[in-house]
């Protein structure tokens, strides 16, 4: 186990250098790394099709708890529309139209429809593991990064529902009426999302009780690992308890920290003191919070690995090769069918085509649907050929929808840029209304809450979607303190930041610049442009004496890790006795 552990390390640690590198994913590394593994020493990643689905089923919640934590409700409300068609009615009618061209295909097997539902049901939807890991290596417009992760996480639970609850009552010979079928996805879909708002609300309780960090860090893991227990022990969407866990708690946290209460006690007031004290009492910090969600992408990104190690070990090449051909005619049917089905949205959006490629070629298949095939009966005629397809499918998706992926991405760099730049005037004007009303009157900068929040929030995004941001953190020395400098830096400021950059005043002596889609160097300029007018110009015959502190945000950077090299370099930047006073922090 100990010599197990360690070649994870190293496979992960190899996997992420050759990332860095050339930009191929780590899950494309990993599956070739423990392949070769598994081909050399079979005894080292030695597992059975059913300690396989166990583990991956141990794995699944801690995997898919940071890529929701990640999820902002607010765009999924903002998309929900397109989400739902992806997740939805594009799997359903995918699997409709790959049933009614299966047997043209391979007219030599006895197909019933239960037996191609099954199938299709398994390879229409897309694995969340594995397109948020792609996803996150490319710089693609937000909006489409969102369409595909939230589609990659939320048509798992259409494909599981269609799976479990019609193609494999089909192939048992029961029978299914329309009725039937409506009144058992309106039991999943309730039954599965109660069990996660409950549990989520239970849990939040809890955390506000326990202050410890580890207790609480401890429950958020325990609120998805308990909802997705329940919810399999009843034989419903687990996926979707996760998903309705995570959202809910979210949502209680972020409530909880807008409000921004202070407890005052009444003893005349009727309710328990315990009561107002737990009601009273943040569950976490915004700080905590942040925390929290970091922590998680580390532990996820270590169970990710052990799951691509353990599909690489299950990939019988003998068996894919005996199946070769009904691989490929799966294997591009379905991505045909995927791209009819996403090109017909993209086009009803009026949004460039090659949104199209984008979406179809992050379709890969992964874990869940080898879980899937595994618990076909045994004595399911087709059982051999369909986990062969399954498998084999899942590694050309994973392989050629990938590479295939980095070309088009590549090709379209320039267009991209240009879809993104597109995004960020669009989002102007919504800026422009906020404003007016959360920035200081004498500065025109926004006040500090508001900023910590916009820090959070595009920290999240930079993180998410690969795009560069640099910080810029001014000390004022002033010993007056005196509205006219302040009012005299702010107009200043906003003359030479742009439109999609934010200006927060900190305290009474520090502002703080957000240049998005700024590097280091894009900074620095702006900093010494500052520093120039600001050391040129007066104002009541004095001069302005102002300290810059510069970083640039890193993939693993949390607010408290900018906020501490804003500090050290405008420490050394203060400490400076001559003109110049800008310093780096990397």
């Amino acid at each position: 186990m100990l010599l197990l552990f360690t070649i994870l390390l190293i496979f992960i640690i190899l996997s992420r250098i050759v990332e860095s590198s050339i930009k191929i994913p780590t899950t494309l590394t990993l599956i070739v790394l423990s392949f070769l593994l598994s081909s050399l020493y079979p005894s080292v990643l030695e597992v059975s099709n059913s300690e396989f689905d166990e583990i991956l089923y141990l794995m699944l919640p801690v995997i898919l708890l940071p890529d929701i934590l990640n999820i902002s409700a607010n765009e999924l409300k903002k998309h929900y529309k397109e989400i739902i068609y992806l997740a939805v009615i594009a799997v359903v009618g995918s699997i409709i139209i790959a049933i009614f061209i299966t047997p043209y295909l391979l007219p030599q097997y006895n197909f019933t429809i239960g037996m191609l539902i099954a199938l299709f049901s398994m390879l229409m939807a897309t694995d969340a593991i594995t397109v948020a890991s792609i996803m996150s290596k490319f710089k693609l417009p937000e909006k489409l990064k969102i369409y595909a992760e939230s589609e990659s996480l939320f048509n798992d639970v259409t494909a599981l529902i269609i799976y479990y609850f019609i193609a494999l009552p089909m192939i048992s010979g029961g029978d299914l009426s329309i009725l039937d079928i409506n009144a058992t996805l309106v039991k999943v879909l309730f039954l599965s999302t109660t069990i996660g708002v409950i549990v989520a609300y239970i849990g939040y309780f809890f955390i506000k009780i326990l202050k410890n960090s580890f207790d609480q860090f401890l429950v958020i893991y325990l609120i998805v690992i308990i909802s997705f227990m329940i919810a399999e022990h009843f034989h419903i969407a687990g996926i979707l308890s996760i998903v309705a866990s995570v959202l809910t708690f979210k949502s209680l946290v972020k409530k909880e920290l807008n409000k921004n209460k202070s407890y005052r006690y009444d003893e005349n007031d009727i309710e328990s003191t315990l009561s107002k004290l737990i009601k009273s009492v943040p569950a976490l910090t915004k700080k905590e919070f942040r925390e929290y969600r970091k922590e998680a992408e580390f532990i996820g990104i270590f169970a990710n690995a052990i799951v691509f190690m353990i599909v690489a070990n299950l990939i019988d090449m003998s068996l894919l090769f005996s199946y070769s051909k009904e691989i490929l005619i799966i294997f591009i049917l379905t991505t045909i069918i995927r791209f009819i089905a996403i090109g017909a949205m993209i086009k009803k959006l009026k949004l460039p085509f090659r949104w199209t490629k984008a979406l179809a070629y992050s379709g890969t298949k992964g874990a869940l649907a080898i879980i899937m095939v595994h618990s076909l009966p045994s004595d399911f005629i087709y059982k051999e050929m369909f986990d062969a397809i399954v498998v084999g499918n899942v590694l050309l998706s994973t392989f050629i929808y990938t590479i295939f992926l980095m070309i088009h991405i590549k090709n379209n760099e320039k267009e991209y840029k240009f879809d993104m730049s597109n995004s960020s005037e669009k989002n102007i004007s919504i800026k422009n209304i906020v404003d007016i009303i959360e920035k200081d009157i004498v500065t025109g900068a926004y006040k500090q809450s508001f900023i910590e929040d916009i820090i959070d929030q595009e920290l999240k995004r930079s993180q998410r979607y690969k795009t560069e941001l640099s910080c810029i953190l001014m000390e004022v020395n002033d010993t007056n303190n005196s509205e006219e400098v302040y009012n005299f830096l702010g107009d200043n400021i906003i003359k030479k930041i742009r439109a999609t950059d934010y200006f927060g005043k900190f305290d009474d002596e520090r502002l703080l610049i957000l240049t998005v889609n700024t590097s280091l160097s894009g900074a620095m300029i702006l900093a010494e442009k500052l520093e120039t007018i600001f050391s040129l110009e007066t104002t009541s015959n004095s001069i302005i004496d102002v300290s810059f502190g510069i970083t640039q945000v890193e993939d693993t950077d949390t607010y408290t890790s900018i906020m501490e090299k804003l500090d050290d370099a405008l420490i050394r930047a203060s400490d400076k006795r001559t003109e110049g006073k800008i310093e780096i922090e990397i």
